[in-house]
């Protein structure tokens, strides 16, 4: 059963640019790249570092490529821990998850867990074998959030802090939702007061502890003044410590000594204060607020970003595709608000937590960016486990089974996107990327062979190009790139006179496209007279020189003669 995906793994046929970048970031950091540089040095530098990543994400793959490699040698464990990484993290998440689950649902939860929580297609894909990308990371760290705070003790409310720091530290994408659950937590504290006390209070004083921690351990001396945007940054760092501290010596405050009413009022205002001083630090740390690709030049956004499928919020997709990952969590977050009906006291602040988180997050896939599915659908499965397993223990077997065939990730949800795949129009294959041909190191081995240079190719090939050979890229799809890809752009859409004298401008070796990538019809499109819709026709200029290609590449390269 992977085989095929060791086949993929063993020709560096990777999923997505992302995973092709993550193998290469762990690879420069083993080979002597400081801890602290996390800048692919082979493209165009930036004042703070060409890549927003966080060298957390790099551990577990930096782990298992340390052990493969001494088993199997520097390239060939390289590609077994690729193929390995995403696993047993994947193994991580179900058991993660499970234990949540079991937390609020109790011991019946734990067979639907497994189920719900594995079978899901929307977090399946992010431990498939060569998913090394961040984003499966993450959702272990929001599972692992969601458990401490289901789990009822301090001491996994600090847990629970932690974990949300640690998503912070790795990534912004889940930043909505985490926020969702820090206010949370200072609800339920203003409103329930003595009995949630010492839990808010570990968790408050974990995750400004733990935030800050985060910052100073990934983020060089040198570079914590820089207005960050799109990672963590000195924002993030000084405002989550400060409203973490400040709510966890409130929790010390003798609020409960005033009464019920007069003590909840007290809190409320208490937490108007922090979130009035919090709120108030956007004033000095105005980068918190702007949104990440803000630096992306319009004409970039337009033809590159607002192509970038899991940046583009799931409205726009086809209905298969929202039907597909969208519907599950809306029917877990239905379910969850009938759970409030019959739920008293912490167990119903609990199913408003479940309800809440649901439906933002699902409201964030839909109306904001569709990688959110995969937030909402591991709160999702979580959350409609516990309920099964309520429903088994205090209601009767049937209803939990009705319920099990209702709120899961495969019967409404896929099925349902198969129908309407049928009544939709077909589309090309390749109409939203390169096949195979584009992507293996075979593809790419004529390039490979060639003297290093400076590679022009479009931004989606640029991580391929740097995995798989030792030359350098204009451009690369990550948005800090700016004046790279926006160079390449550039340079393809010129026409063919003009071309060759900012490839002359540029330095440029070679020029390379993928024959079958959307960027081609993309860049076409827009210049029907440019160097792309030229090459695209056959209709080479003298100044370059085609570089034969290897049988089943679709990469066509150019050598640059401008001698």
């Amino acid at each position: 059963m992977l085989g095929p995906y060791w086949t993929r793994v063993s020709a560096w046929n990777l999923s997505d640019n992302d995973d092709a970048m993550r193998v290469l970031q762990v690879r420069d950091w083993l080979a002597g790249q400081a801890w602290f540089d996390v800048s692919q040095h082979r493209f165009t530098e930036h004042p703070v570092s060409n890549i927003h990543w966080s060298r957390i994400a790099d551990l577990p793959l930096a782990l298992t490529t340390l052990i493969t490699s001494l088993v199997f040698g520097q390239s060939l464990g390289e590609k077994a821990a690729a193929f390995l990484t995403p696993m047993w993290l994947g193994v991580i998440y179900v058991i993660i998850g499970t234990k949540a689950s079991v937390a609020l649902g109790g011991k019946k939860a734990f067979l639907p867990a497994i189920f719900l929580i594995t079978c899901a297609p929307a977090v399946l894909t992010y431990f498939l074998p060569g998913r090394v990308d961040h984003h499966g990371l993450q959702l272990i760290f929001l599972a692992t959030a969601l458990w401490g705070l289901v789990a009822g003790s301090h001491k996994m409310a600090a847990l629970s802090g932690i974990a949300i720091a640690l998503g912070i530290g790795v990534g912004l994408e889940a930043l909505p939702l985490q926020i969702v659950l820090i206010g949370w937590v200072a609800m339920r504290w203003a409103l329930r007061g003595e009995i949630v006390q010492r839990e808010t209070r570990w968790f408050a004083a974990s995750l400004g502890m733990a935030l800050a921690l985060c910052f100073v351990a990934t983020v060089p001396e040198a570079k914590w003044a820089a207005p960050v945007n799109d990672a963590i940054g000195r924002g993030h760092a000084v405002l989550g410590l400060l409203g973490g501290l400040l709510l966890a010596l409130a929790t010390f405050l003798p609020t409960t000594r005033l009464g019920p009413k007069a003590g909840s009022v007290a809190r409320l205002v208490l937490l108007t204060v922090i979130a009035g001083v919090v709120l108030s630090g956007v004033r000095v740390f105005p980068e918190v607020i702007v949104p990440p690709y803000d630096q992306i030049d319009p004409l970039l956004k337009r033809l590159w970003l607002n192509n970038v499928t899991e940046a583009a919020p799931m409205m726009k997709a086809k209905l298969s595709g929202i039907l597909a990952f969208a519907l599950f969590p809306i029917l877990a977050g239905i379910a969850s608000i009938v759970a409030l009906l019959w739920a008293k006291d912490k167990e119903r602040d609990l199913w408003i937590l479940a309800a809440l988180t649901i439906f933002i997050s699902a409201a964030l896939a839909v109306f904001w960016q569709g990688r959110s599915a995969g937030l909402a659908t591991t709160v999702s499965g979580i959350m409609a486990a516990a309920l099964i397993g309520k429903l088994m223990e205090q209601v009767n077997f049937k209803t939990a089974l009705i319920v099990a065939g209702i709120v899961n990730p495969i019967i409404p949800g896929f099925v349902g996107s198969k129908v309407a795949e049928y009544f939709e129009p077909k589309i090309s294959k390749f109409s939203t990327g390169g096949g195979a041909g584009c992507f293996t190191e075979r593809a790419f081995s004529a390039l490979k062979a060639q003297s290093h240079g400076l590679v022009v190719a479009p931004i989606d090939m640029g991580s391929r190009i740097l995995l798989t050979t030792q030359h350098r890229v204009l451009a690369v799809p990550y948005h800090r790139n700016n004046k790279g890809n926006l160079a390449s752009y550039r340079l393809f859409m010129a026409k063919p006179d003009v071309a060759m004298t900012m490839a002359k401008d540029l330095g440029a070796s070679y020029l390379a496209i993928c024959t079958k990538s959307a960027e081609v019809a993309i860049l076409s499109r827009e210049a029907p007279k440019g160097l792309m819709a030229e090459l695209r026709d056959g209709r080479v200029p003298a100044w370059l020189t085609p570089i034969e290609k290897p049988k089943g590449s679709n990469v066509q390269a150019f050598r640059v003669n401008l001698d």
